[in-house]
């Protein structure tokens, strides 16, 4: 039978290959600003503890057989027992920061793992004085201490936890997942089963390997990771197309359902007689009126938000025109803010719906009342009138109360507000738009 553990160029070739791999292995986390998370810090310190756990072993090969050397030769073993008990606590971490990005789980199992590592890293450095794990005789050849044992029973005992602590979680991971990450432990108690005449360069081997297997699930996690947030940002892309596409089509429909033909007429009527009764009267008019048509045609493109001050005015324009036309209509106007914004055309067609389904049915007269206010947590717009009034509870004309829909819909979409319309028959009706503070930081 081959005697593998005299083949030193064997060995250290394979422990430089498995040195550089884990290199480019290293290089390439490093360097992939895609992912950092808390398993991608610890994987990349699995990653570093690995080289340096080769390059130590590595030593150990290049020096075996120098007496001079064997200061060098105490070095380079408690770098190869001590940064392998580290590897093994760090994987322990690396574990719990990969199940931790899907389910969140204690850090206690981890910490147990890395407690014994810390022993394991302790007896290792005591060993380079008193020679419990490892020592060199006189011709600097490497010789197992009396307690060599230690190093399997720990080893064997930290991989079984860490495979203990796969299964633990299967239900979380994906099969795949659950494979690579028992890669870890389950190559190296394999190459356990060569120990007796080739050692530790199995093992070495297969933790580097385990590590390859480890690093393509990661890629691959990665990347159907960011598949999904491109379909997600699609998918998003779409929403918000469509629900600009809504708004639009609200704005129109808003604009439509408030400019009536006969609203037109009736105030162009009312112009024709001013001006031959009353020329200066008949140009405020003219102007209201103006100021109202260009304000409603100018939303037909507006997607934001604007203050409640520029709202006010179109409204206090549409009450002119109205005043003008009947007289006998009041409006009052109590304003604790206007500092503060809300989507256009919202209140202004609350005002115009309490004139003509409130208001005009009454005999005579009739008030509307515009307020603004804030809580602590909102902002505040109330409509109310004393007109007819309606029956909540009778069939809801949708055709009628397009516009309050549109109102809704808009306030929902553009700033989380809200609208409340309640009413009693034949006492009034009352509007009240809510506008959340925090929608607005």
């Amino acid at each position: 039978m081959l005697d593998f553990n005299n083949m030193t160029e064997l060995n250290v070739c394979l422990l430089i290959f498995a040195a550089s791999l884990t290199l480019i292995l290293l290089i390439y986390a490093v360097t992939d600003k895609t992912r950092n998370g808390t398993f991608m810090k610890f994987f990349i310190a699995l990653l570093v503890s690995n080289i340096v756990m080769l390059s130590g072993e590595i030593g150990l090969w290049l020096f075996e057989g120098t007496p001079e050397n064997i200061p060098i030769l105490k070095c380079c073993s408690f770098i190869s027992f001590g940064v392998g008990a580290v590897l093994n606590g760090l994987y322990a971490y690396c574990l719990t920061g990969f199940i931790r990005e899907r389910h969140n789980v204690s850090w206690n199992f981890a910490h147990f793992i890395g407690a014994i590592c810390f022993v394991y890293l302790c007896i290792a450095f005591v060993s380079v004085f008193n020679g419990m794990l490892f020592s060199f005789d006189e011709n600097g050849i490497y010789v197992n201490g009396p307690y060599y044992f230690i190093v399997r029973l720990l080893d064997f005992a930290t991989l079984i936890l860490e495979i203990i602590m796969v299964i633990r979680f299967w239900r979380i991971l994906s099969v795949k997942s659950t494979v690579s990450l028992l890669s870890f432990s389950v190559l190296p108690l394999i190459s356990m089963l060569f120990l007796s005449y080739w050692d530790p360069t199995p093992m070495l081997i297969a933790t580097t390997l385990s590590l390859l297997v480890i690093f393509m699930l990661f890629r691959g996690e990665l990347t159907r990771q960011l598949s999904e947030k491109k379909m997600q940002l699609a998918e998003k892309d779409r929403q918000l197309a469509k629900q600009e596409r809504e708004l639009t089509e609200s704005r129109i429909s808003t604009m439509i359902s408030q400019i009536q033909p006969h609203f037109i007429y009736n105030t162009l009527g009312t112009i024709q007689q001013l001006c031959v009764e009353q020329p200066e009267k008949a140009a405020e008019l003219t102007q209201d009126f103006s100021q109202y048509l260009r304000g409603n045609f100018s939303e037909l493109d507006n997607s934001t938000l604007v203050l409640f001050s520029q709202e006010l005015k179109h409204i206090k324009c549409y009450m002119n025109i109205e005043q003008v036309r009947f007289p006998d209509i009041q409006v009052e106007y109590d304003l604790k803010t206007d500092d503060f914004q809300i989507p256009a055309l919202t209140v202004q067609p609350l005002v115009e719906n309490s004139v003509k389904h409130g208001l005009m049915g009454l005999e005579s007269g009739g008030k509307i009342k515009v307020s603004a206010y804030e809580t602590d947590d909102d902002y505040c717009i109330c409509v109310k009138d004393n007109g007819v009034g309606f029956d909540k509870s009778a069939s809801y004309d949708k055709k009628k109360h397009i516009g309050i829909q549109n109102i809704k819909g808009r306030l929902e979409v553009m700033c989380g507000g809200s609208l409340t319309i309640e009413s009693v028959l034949n006492k009034g009706t009352t509007a009240v738009i809510k506008i959340p503070k925090e929608e607005r930081k």
